[in-house]
């Protein structure tokens, strides 16, 4: 094996080359590697770190012990939320920094799911009606549901709104066309509504590992919006509607709660089309924005 150093030169020699004969694509760079490509990957994708300083949610995974969470474990200020049908650990097989991450896991044919959830703490202490943040996700299959949920967040509608004191949350979710989809719901009146956008929930290969998702959620505009790897998914976006509701006229408001909880993790409503297994790592939710690595 060459030198780590002669390595990186030799891939720095390649994209210059690649790119002057206009072919830039990293399979193309890996294969004129050769048995080097995998070093040089690992180079490249080699640990990086999150430091966790004044945010009120920052989450590593790293000082978390490891292994299999039961539903209703507590865990690092988490409760995990664990349904038939899914699995959560925290997991040791792939993190983005450190050694651990946090795995969920659906299966093939069914619903239920893994996720963990974050009330009080800095965050929520008070209630907030804007939230910012950031995740690094690994996805390793392209299965799908009607409805499959990543992230969202929710609480109670502050008095002076149409839905006051109800119970809402901002779903950041998938759906049978493998691409991403904004979700609103209201516990009490059952106003189930979405907006589907045209953008693909990414799945790893060989040359595309890590997806930093970034996310707005403001109660107080009525809108959603979401990033991957700082790029704006303009189809994703929500500002008061969406397409359409159940149980609610598609132009009734996605009236916001003042949030009082977070979830990160994988939960389906629906059968999944097969198995489906997730990786999160480095969680960052703030009340400014937070950008990608």
């Amino acid at each position: 094996m060459v030198d780590m150093l002669d390595q990186w030169h030799r891939w720095l020699s390649l994209l210059v080359a690649s790119a002057a004969c206009g072919s830039s694509s990293p399979a193309a760079i890996d294969g004129a590697l050769g048995d080097d490509a995998a070093a040089i990957d690992a180079a490249i994708d080699a640990p990086r770190g999150l430091v966790c300083g004044g945010q009120p949610l920052c989450e590593t995974f790293d000082t978390l012990a490891t292994g299999a969470l039961a539903n209703n474990a507590t865990i690092g200020g988490f409760r995990a939320d664990v349904q038939p049908g899914g699995t959560l650990a925290i997991d040791t097989t792939r993190a983005y920094s450190g050694t651990h991450s946090l795995k969920a896991h659906i299966d093939g044919g069914g619903g239920g799911g893994g996720r963990l959830w974050a009330s009080g703490g800095a965050l929520f202490a008070p209630t907030r009606r804007h939230l910012y943040g950031r995740f690094m996700m690994w996805n390793a299959n392209d299965a799908s549901s009607i409805h499959w949920t990543l992230f969202g967040a929710s609480g109670v509608v502050p008095a002076g709104s149409p839905s006051a004191g109800h119970t809402t949350t901002y779903l950041f979710s998938a759906a049978d066309d493998k691409k991403f989809m904004a979700v609103f719901y209201d516990n009490q009146t059952q106003q189930d509504c979405w907006n589907h956008a045209t953008e693909p929930v990414p799945v790893a290969t060989a040359t595309d590992h890590w997806t930093c998702v970034a996310f707005e959620a403001d109660a107080d505009a009525i809108h959603y919006r979401m990033s991957l790897d700082g790029r704006a998914i303009s189809s994703f976006s929500v500002d008061t509607t969406g397409q359409g509701c159940l149980n609610a006229a598609g132009t009734t408001p996605w009236y916001g709660p003042a949030f009082s909880q977070f979830y990160l993790g994988a939960m389906s409503f629906h059968p999944m089309s097969g198995p489906l297994d997730v990786w999160f790592d480095d969680l960052v939710v703030d009340t400014v924005p937070v950008s990608c690595p």
